[in-house]
C-alpha cells in the first residue's frame, strides 16, 4: 500500500475547539459517538483539507467553519505516509481567505489540487468520500453522471477539451469543403444557363431589328393619318363656330321677351302679397276671438256639469229628508201599537190563575211565599242582574244601530270621495295635455327646421352635381355602352350571385387622375374584364352570354390566374423620384379582387417621365434587374427592351374613368332627387303646428278656471279623508264598546244561571210534598203545564217591552239626524250654477256675433286672392313658355359649345399624339425625313401644332420638329394611299408589332452575356483552388481528431472493462452468494464517454429488477461493489464512509467486514458507524463525544486500538 492516511490535525474547525490530533490511523478505522457529537465534522474536516467547496460542507461561507468563540482562524492538516516518507497537506482559513500549504510551504489552489489528484485523491470524482445517506444513491446515479465518474476515474477527461476543439474544427472544415463543392455545382449550372442566354440573346437581337423596321413604318403612317385628320377637324371647327353665333342672336331675343313678362309677373305677385298680408292680419284677429269663444263654450259646459251635479245631490238630500220623516212617523205608530199590546197582556196576566183550583192555588201561593221568603236575597240579586242585563242589552242594540249608521255613512263618504277623485284626475289631466302638446309643437318646429335645412342641403348638392355634369364632356354613346355593360353584370350577378364579383375597373380606380393614362395602358383589354371566383363560373357566364347573344367579355377566374409576389424593395426606390408600384397607385375597394389586380399589374412601376421609365427598365446595375415601367403619358417599357406608346388612343380609353364618374354622379343625383321628394311637406307640418297651437291656447285658457276647481276638489277630498278617519275611529271605539258589553252580558248570564239553579233547588225542596199530593213529578212540571199560559204571557210581555225600548232609541237617532240643512245647501248650489250658466250663455252669443262679422270681411279678401291667383297662373304659364324657349336655345348653344370643345380637344389630342410619336422615334433612334430648311413664315399648319403635349417635351420644341418634317420624302407606297388604306395598313403593322412584343415577353435577353461567361470561367478556377485547400485542411484536422479520440476511448474503455470484470466478483463476495450478478455496460460502444453507463445488479435468489426497485440494503451493497471496483482499478489512499452500513442487516454487515478484512492489505477504510458488529471488528476505534457542562458544543476524540484485544472467530457482539 504505497500511500496511507496517517493522521489528521484539526484546529478550531466547526465543533472542534483548539487543536485535535487524530492518529496514527489504521487500515480499518471506525468512528463512533452519539448523535450531535461531531462525528460527521471529522469527515467535513478531511473534505475541507482535500479542497471541497463550502456548499458541500453544510455551510454557506467559509467563515462558518470556524469554531465560535475562537480566534478568526481555522485549519486542517492531513498527513499521508508514502513508503518511508510523509507528506502533509494543510488548508487554512483566516476570515474569508483560504491558504494552502504542502509540507509547510504555501502553494496555489490549483497546484494543491493537482498534487492531490496525482495521489489519486480527486475531490470532483466523488469516489472516496461518501457522505451520510449517500451510499444508497451512489449506484443510483443517472447514466450521464456515471459516465462523468468513469471519465474522472479513468482520467480520459484530460482529452475532453482537445477532443471537443478538434471535433468543432473538423465540423467547420467539412462545412467549408461542402460549401465549396456546392459553389462549384452552382457555377457549373450558371455556365450552362449563360450558354442558353447567349443563344436567346442572338434570337432577340434579330427580332429587335425586325421590330424597329416595322415600327418606323408604323410611326410614319400614324404621322400621315394625323395630318389628314387634323385638316378635317379644322373644317368642322369653323362650321360649329358659325352655328354658335346664330344661337346667340336667337337667345338674346328670347331673353328680352322673358324679362318683359317677368316685370308683369312681379307686379301681380306684389299685389297678391298685399292681399295675403290682409288675410293673415284678419286670421290673427279671428284666432284669439275663436279661442275666447271656445273658452266660453267650455265655461258653459263646466257650469252645466256643476249644476247637474248639484241637482242630483239636491234630489238625494230631499229623498233622505222625506225618508227620515216617514221613518219617524212609522216609529211613532209602532210605539203606540206596542203600548196597546202591553196593556192587553197585563189584563190577561191578572186573570190567568183562575184555571187553578182554590186549594191548589192557596197551597201553591203559600209555598210560593215561603219560597220567595227563603229566596228573597237570591231573587233580588237575580232581578238586579236582569235589570243590568236589560240595560246592557238596550245599550248593545243602540251601539249596533250606531255602528250600522256609521258604516252606511262611511260607504256614502267613500263613494263621494271616489267621485271627487275621478273629477280631480280629469281636471289634472289637462295640464299634462298642455305639456305634451308643447313637446309635440317643439318636435314639429324641429322637424320643420330639419326639413328646411335638409331641403336646402339637397338642393345645393343637386346643383353641384348638375354643374359637374354640365362641365364634363358626356358622350351619349359611351354612356349608353357603360349602361349596357352594367346591365350585363347585373344579369350575371342575379344568376351567379356568389361567383360573379364585377368588372375590374369598377373595383379599382387610380388614386389621382394623373395616373389614368398609365393605368389604362397596363390594364389594356383587362379594363372591362369580369372577375369571377372559379373557372367553372366563367364558363357558365360565357354560355349565358352566347345564349343571349349579348357580346364578348373577358373573364378573370381567381382560382386559376397566376400572380407574382410584390417585390418590397421596389417601393423604396429613391432615384429617380416619384417612382411607385402601379399596384400602389390603385384604390382597390374590395380585397376579394386584389389577386386579379395583381395579376394584371404584376410588378410594373409607374414613373413621372419617359426617361425615368427607360432608365429603370434598362438598368445596367447587375444587382438590380430591369423591371416593366410605364410613364404617366402611357409609354410602356418592358425589361426585355421593347416599348410601346399610343398616347392618343390611351387618352380616349382613359376617358372611361370619367364615364364611370358620370354614371356615379347620375346615380347620386337620382338618389338625392328621391330623398328630396320623400322629404315631409313643410306646409303640412306648419298646418299641423298651427292646429296644435290653437288647441294649446284653448287648454291654457281653461286652466285659469280649472285651477280653482282643482283646489276646491282637493280641499273636499281632504275633508272627506278627515271625515273617513273620524268615522273609522268611531267605529273602532264602538267595536271596543260592543265587545265589552257582550263580555259583560255573557258573564252576567252565567251568574244568573247559577243563582237560578240555587233558587230551583230551594223551590223543589219546599214543593216536594205539594207535588206528591197533586201527583206531579216536580214543581217545574206543574208550572210548565198548569202555569204555561201564565208564563207565555210573561214572555210576550218581555219581548214587547224590549221592542219598545229599541224603537224608542231608533226614534231618538232619527230625530237627531239633520237632513234639512243638506237640502238647503244643495238648493243654494243649484241657484248659483243657474246664474253663472246664464252669464256664460250671454258671453258666448256676444263672441259669436263678433267672429261672424270678421269672417265676412275675410271671405271678401279670399275672393280677391283667388282672382289674383288665376291671373298669376296665366302669367306664369306664359313665363314658362318663354323660359322653355330660352332653355331650348341655351341647350342648343351648349351642345354646340360642347361639340366645339370636343373638336378642339380632338385637335389637341392630335397635337399630343404627334409629339408622342416624335418623342418615341427619338427614344428608339428612328430617323424621320426632315426638310433641310424651316419655313420662313408661319402657316396655318404651323399654328395648328403649337400647344403642349402631356409628355415632358415642351410645345415649342414639338412645333419646330413638325415644321421640319418633310412628308414628300416619305415612302411613295404609303404617301399616295387613302386614309382608309392607311388605317388598314396601320392595323396590320400594329398586329405584327404586338406579335413580336408577345415573343419578347417570353424572352429575357442578357445583352452582357459575354462578360458573364468570362466572369463564370474565372469563378470556376477560383473555386477549384479553394476546394483543394479546404480538403487538405480537413484531412489534417481529421487525422488529429482520430488520434485524440483513440487515446480518450482507450483510457475510458480500459477503466470500464476493468470495473465491469471486477464488479461481479466483488458483489458475489459482499453478499457471500454466487447467484448474485452485477453488470455495467455502455450504450455507445464506439464512443462510450459520449453516451450513458448503465449499471444493473441481480440480488441473490431474485429476478432481474432495476436498481430503484431493490431494497435499501441491496442498493448499499451495489454501491459498495462499485466503490471497491473503482478502488481496485485505481489505488485510492483511503475510503471514508459516513454510516454507509445504515441500511444493512447483521448478515450483510458480517459479509462486508469479511470482505474488508480480505482487502485490508490493499486499501484503507475509515467508516462512521452505529453498528457494534462493524465497529467492534475495526483495528482502531475513534470515539467522539461532547464536553459536558460547556456553553458551546465542543467535540472530543478518544482512540482505542482494538487489535490488542483478541476477537472471536464468529465476530459476535461484545
Amino acid at each position: 500500500m504505497p500511500i496511507f492516511l496517517d493522521s489528521i490535525v484539526i484546529s478550531n474547525f466547526k465543533s472542534f475547539s483548539g487543536t485535535t490530533t487524530i492518529g496514527p490511523l489504521r487500515s480499518f478505522t471506525a468512528i463512533i459517538g452519539p448523535n450531535g457529537s461531531g462525528k460527521s465534522n471529522i469527515m467535513d474536516a478531511i473534505s475541507f483539507a482535500l479542497g471541497e467547496e463550502p456548499s458541500s460542507l453544510r455551510v454557506k461561507n467559509l467563515s462558518k467553519l470556524i469554531y465560535e468563540g475562537s480566534v478568526n482562524v481555522t485549519y486542517v492538516n492531513v498527513i499521508f505516509k508514502l513508503d518511508e516518507t510523509k507528506k502533509s497537506f494543510t488548508r487554512k482559513i483566516s476570515g474569508e481567505v483560504s491558504q494552502y500549504n504542502i509540507d509547510d510551504k504555501t502553494v496555489t489552489n490549483v497546484f494543491y489540487l493537482n498534487e492531490l489528484r496525482e495521489m489519486g485523491l480527486d475531490i470532483k470524482a466523488g469516489n472516496f468520500l461518501i457522505p451520510q445517506g449517500y451510499i444508497e444513491c451512489f449506484a443510483m446515479k443517472m447514466p450521464k453522471d456515471l459516465t462523468a465518474m468513469f471519465e474522472q476515474t479513468s482520467n480520459s477527461i484530460t482529452y475532453k477539451a482537445e477532443y471537443d476543439r478538434l471535433k468543432l474544427e473538423l465540423l467547420k472544415a467539412e462545412e467549408a469543403v461542402n460549401f465549396e463543392h456546392q459553389r462549384k455545382k452552382q457555377i457549373l449550372i450558371q455556365k450552362k444557363c449563360a450558354a442558353e442566354e447567349k443563344a436567346e440573346t442572338e434570337t432577340y437581337l434579330w427580332l429587335k431589328k425586325q421590330y424597329n423596321k416595322k415600327k418606323l413604318k408604323f410611326q410614319l403612317i400614324r404621322l400621315l393619318l394625323i395630318k389628314k385628320e387634323a385638316e378635317s377637324l379644322q373644317d368642322k371647327e369653323k362650321e360649329v363656330k358659325s352655328r354658335i353665333d346664330e344661337y346667340l342672336r336667337d337667345k338674346e331675343t328670347a331673353i328680352h321677351l322673358l324679362k318683359r313678362k317677368q316685370s308683369q309677373f312681379k307686379s301681380l305677385f306684389s299685389s297678391l302679397e298685399t292681399i295675403e298680408q290682409g288675410i293673415s292680419e284678419m286670421e290673427k284677429i279671428i284666432r284669439p276671438k275663436k279661442l275666447e269663444y271656445v273658452v266660453f263654450e267650455d265655461n258653459i259646459s263646466h257650469w252645466q256639469k256643476k249644476r247637474d251635479c248639484a241637482r242630483v245631490s239636491l234630489d238625494s238630500a230631499s229623498k233622505a229628508r222625506d225618508t227620515n220623516k216617514r221613518i219617524i212617523e212609522e216609529l211613532k205608530d209602532e210605539l203606540k201599537q206596542i203600548d196597546n199590546k202591553l196593556a192587553e197582556l197585563r189584563k190577561a196576566s191578572q186573570t190567568s190563575t183562575i184555571e187553578l183550583s182554590n186549594s191548589q192555588v192557596k197551597r201553591y201561593l203559600e209555598l210560593t211565599n215561603e219560597t220567595e221568603y227563603r229566596t228573597t236575597k237570591l231573587v233580588k240579586q237575580i232581578n238586579s242582574l236582569m235589570r243590568d242585563q236589560q240595560k246592557d242589552q238596550d245599550k248593545l242594540d243602540n251601539e249596533n244601530r250606531r255602528k250600522q249608521d256609521l258604516e252606511y255613512k262611511v260607504k256614502q263618504t267613500r263613494l263621494t270621495k271616489e267621485n271627487f277623485e275621478t273629477r280631480l284626475k280629469k281636471l289634472q289631466s289637462v295640464e299634462p295635455k298642455v305639456t305634451l302638446m308643447e313637446k309635440t309643437a317643439e318636435k314639429l318646429k324641429q322637424k320643420k327646421t330639419d326639413a328646411m335645412n335638409k331641403s336646402f342641403s339637397l338642393e345645393n348638392d343637386i346643383a353641384k352635381i348638375s354643374e359637374k355634369l354640365s362641365q364634363i364632356d358626356i358622350d351619349k354613346n359611351t354612356i349608353s355602352r357603360q349602361i349596357k355593360k352594367k346591365e350585363t353584370i347585373q344579369q350575371l350577378k342575379q344568376l351567379y350571385s356568389d361567383g360573379v364579383y364585377g368588372r375590374l375597373s369598377d373595383f379599382c380606380k387610380p388614386i389621382h387622375p394623373r395616373y389614368n393614362v398609365a393605368v389604362t395602358k397596363i390594364f389594356n383589354k383587362n379594363m372591362d374584364a369580369i372577375v369571377v371566383d372559379t373557372r367553372r363560373t366563367a364558363m357558365q357566364c360565357i354560355e349565358f352570354l352566347k345564349k343571349k347573344q349579348i357580346g364578348i367579355e373577358t373573364f378573370l377566374p381567381l382560382d386559376s390566374i397566376k400572380t407574382t409576389l410584390l417585390k418590397e424593395h421596389l417601393r423604396n426606390i429613391k432615384e429617380p423620384k416619384n417612382v411607385k408600384l402601379l399596384y400602389d397607385v390603385l384604390n382597390i375597394s374590395s380585397t376579394q379582387i386584389s389577386k386579379a389586380v395583381l395579376f394584371v399589374t404584376q410588378n410594373t412601376l409607374v414613373c413621372e417621365t419617359i426617361e425615368d421609365a427607360r432608365l429603370i427598365a434598362q438598368s445596367d446595375d447587375k444587382k438590380k434587374k430591369g423591371n416593366d415601367c410605364v410613364s404617366l403619358d402611357g409609354c410602356f417599357y418592358r425589361k426585355d427592351g421593347t416599348m410601346s406608346g399610343g398616347q392618343v388612343d390611351l387618352i380616349i380609353k382613359a376617358k372611361q374613368w370619367e364615364d364611370q364618374q358620370v354614371l356615379a354622379l347620375k346615380e347620386q343625383k337620382a338618389q338625392l332627387m328621391k330623398e328630396f321628394r320623400d322629404l315631409p311637406k313643410i306646409s303640412l307640418i306648419q298646418s299641423e303646428l298651427d292646429e296644435i297651437n290653437v288647441t294649446m291656447e284653448e287648454l291654457k285658457r281653461q286652466n285659469k278656471y280649472i285651477e280653482k276647481d282643482i283646489k276646491d276638489t282637493e280641499d273636499e277630498i281632504v275633508r272627506l279623508n278627515e271625515e273617513l278617519d273620524r268615522l273609522d275611529r268611531e267605529i273602532i271605539e264602538l267595536n271596543m264598546a260592543i265587545s265589552e258589553i257582550e263580555d259583560n252580558i255573557k258573564k252576567r248570564v252565567e251568574k244568573t244561571k247559577s243563582m237560578e239553579k240555587q233558587v230551583n233547588a230551594i223551590k223543589d225542596k219546599i214543593f216536594v210534598d205539594f207535588c206528591k199530593n197533586i201527583n206531579v213529578p216536580d214543581i217545574d212540571y206543574y208550572e210548565k203545564n198548569n202555569l204555561r199560559l201564565y208564563q207565555k204571557q210573561k214572555k210576550r210581555q218581555m219581548e214587547l217591552e224590549q221592542q219598545y225600548d229599541r224603537i224608542k232609541n231608533q226614534l231618538h237617532f232619527e230625530n237627531e239626524n239633520d237632513t234639512e240643512s243638506k237640502v238647503l245647501k244643495w238648493k243654494s248650489a243649484v241657484e248659483q250654477a243657474d246664474a253663472e250658466l246664464k252669464k256664460a250663455y250671454q258671453q258666448e252669443r256676444d263672441a259669436k256675433i263678433k267672429i261672424e262679422r270678421e269672417e265676412t270681411e275675410m271671405s271678401k279678401l279670399k275672393d280677391d286672392y283667388t282672382n289674383k291667383i288665376k291671373d298669376l297662373e296665366n302669367t306664369e304659364k306664359k313665363l314658362a313658355q318663354y323660359r322653355s324657349r330660352v332653355n331650348v336655345i341655351g341647350n342648343l348653344y351648349l351642345e354646340s359649345q360642347k361639340e366645339l370643345i370636343g373638336v378642339q380637344k380632338k385637335i389637341e389630342q392630335k397635337k399630343i399624339e404627334c409629339n408622342t410619336i416624335i418623342n418615341e422615334c427619338k427614344i428608339e433612334d428612328f430617323i424621320i425625313p426632315m426638310s433641310e430648311t424651316s419655313h420662313p413664315h408661319r402657316t396655318p399648319e404651323d399654328s395648328f401644332f403649337t400647344t403642349s403635349s402631356s409628355s415632358n417635351v415642351e410645345s415649342s420644341d414639338g412645333c419646330k420638329v413638325l415644321r421640319k418634317i418633310d412628308f414628300s420624302r416619305f415612302p411613295e407606297n404609303i404617301r399616295n394611299y387613302t386614309e382608309e388604306n392607311l388605317h388598314d395598313m396601320a392595323t396590320r403593322l400594329n398586329e405584327k408589332l404586338t406579335k413580336i412584343q408577345n415573343e419578347f415577353k417570353d424572352m429575357n435577353p442578357n445583352l452582357k452575356v459575354d462578360e458573364k461567361i468570362s466572369l463564370i470561367a474565372q469563378q470556376i478556377q477560383e473555386i477549384n483552388t479553394n476546394f483543394q485547400t479546404c480538403r487538405n485542411k480537413c484531412d489534417k484536422i481529421q487525422n488529429q481528431f482520430k488520434s485524440v479520440k483513440a487515446k480518450r476511448c482507450k483510457q475510458f474503455e480500459d477503466c470500464l472493462d476493468f470495473v465491469a470484470m471486477e464488479i461481479d466478483s466483488i458483489l458475489k463476495s459482499l453478499v457471500n452468494d454466487t447467484s448474485a450478478q452485477a453488470t455495467i455496460l455502455a450504450d455507445n460502444p464506439e464512443e462510450p464517454y459520449a453516451g450513458n453507463i448503465i449499471y444493473n445488479c441481480i440480488a441473490p435468489s431474485k429476478y432481474f429488477q432495476p436498481l430503484q426497485y431493490l431494497s435499501g440494503g441491496e442498493k448499499s451493497l451495489a454501491s459498495l461493489a462499485l466503490l471497491f471496483a473503482f478502488q481496485r482499478y485505481k489505488q485510492i489512499p483511503f475510503l471514508l464512509m459516513d454510516e454507509g452500513d445504515a441500511a444493512l442487516d447483521k448478515a450483510n454487515i458480517k459479509n462486508v467486514i469479511r470482505f474488508i478484512q480480505s482487502q485490508i492489505n490493499t486499501m484503507q477504510i475509515i467508516t462512521i458507524s452505529l453498528h457494534k458488529v462493524l465497529y467492534s471488528n475495526a483495528d482502531l476505534l475513534l470515539g467522539v463525544t461532547t464536553e459536558p457542562n460547556c456553553i458551546r458544543n465542543r467535540s472530543k476524540v478518544f482512540a482505542i486500538f482494538l487489535s490488542k484485544y483478541q476477537k472471536t472467530k464468529d465476530m459476535q457482539e461484545p
